[in-house]
């Protein structure tokens, strides 16, 4: 599950994609579930009051209209039209286009999460370290960052054709993909068929992720100098790819 699937894509592409990401995600995934249990997970290991809340990779701020509730919520994305989704959906919060690599807020954070595995973008390892350090950077003392990776290396199984479709009167979509391995990188394909005024179009992408197992983030975090590190396996999270919890 991706949370920035339309980084690659040309303007023009992204704006019809961008419209329908919800329409697709919003049938795989419980936001509000998700909203729930972060928060639980704040409260199980934060040593102060959580106040402020940074969501990297909000995508289009679904999990944002849930914590805005409870938190003084800024989200950030590469995605210009992400963002304005998720600027009429959360209009109580901030955003902020930008890398997650390498972007400067003049404020830090009680909390910074990053969730549905857009950290894989990162490609590589030194990038995981770069990113990471950079959350660390804009946390406030005795901060938490959550951060659901992207598969380990170890649980690949390349080859599987996933399928994704949206259905009204006036607009389809069909989204295949597949993936396979090289010696750097994990490649997702991706084949869109998008059916909008009459008209059939076909699109494709590939998007590079970084291959990492477990015991590279939890020495990414380390190098950091994160103060302590966790990781929730699926009994504790939303999903099979399990949580990173870290403080400063």
């Amino acid at each position: 599950m991706f949370n920035a699937v339309f980084y690659n894509m040309h303007e023009n592409e992204l704006d019809t994609f961008a419209k329908y990401y919800d329409q697709i995600y919003l049938k795989k995934n419980d936001y509000s579930k998700d909203s729930k249990v972060v928060q639980g997970i704040i409260r199980r290991f934060e040593k102060k009051n959580s106040k402020t809340l940074l969501d990297v990779g909000c995508g289009t701020g679904e999990h944002l209209k849930y914590l805005s509730k409870s938190y003084d919520c800024t989200g950030l994305d590469i995605s210009t039209e992400m963002i304005k989704i998720a600027k009429s959906k959360v209009p109580n919060a901030e955003f902020t286009i930008a890398d997650m690599k390498n972007f400067r807020l003049k404020r830090k954070f009680d909390v910074i999460i990053c969730l549905f595995s857009a950290i894989g973008y990162v490609q590589s390892f030194k990038n995981l370290v770069t990113t990471l350090g950079n959350f660390h950077k804009h946390l406030s003392e005795g901060g938490l960052v959550l951060v659901e990776p992207w598969v380990f290396k170890s649980d690949a199984h390349t080859g599987t054709i996933s399928i994704d479709t949206y259905d009204t009167e006036n607009a389809k979509v069909l989204r295949m993909a597949t993936s396979r391995l090289t010696k750097t990188r994990w490649l997702v394909h991706f084949h869109y068929l998008t059916g909008i005024n009459g008209r059939i179009k076909y699109t494709r992408e590939k998007h590079k992720m970084i291959l990492a197992d477990y015991e590279d983030y939890v020495k990414a975090y380390n190098l950091v100098g994160y103060s302590q590190t966790r990781f929730l396996r699926e009994n504790e999270w939303t999903r099979s790819r399990g949580l990173f919890v870290a403080m400063k």
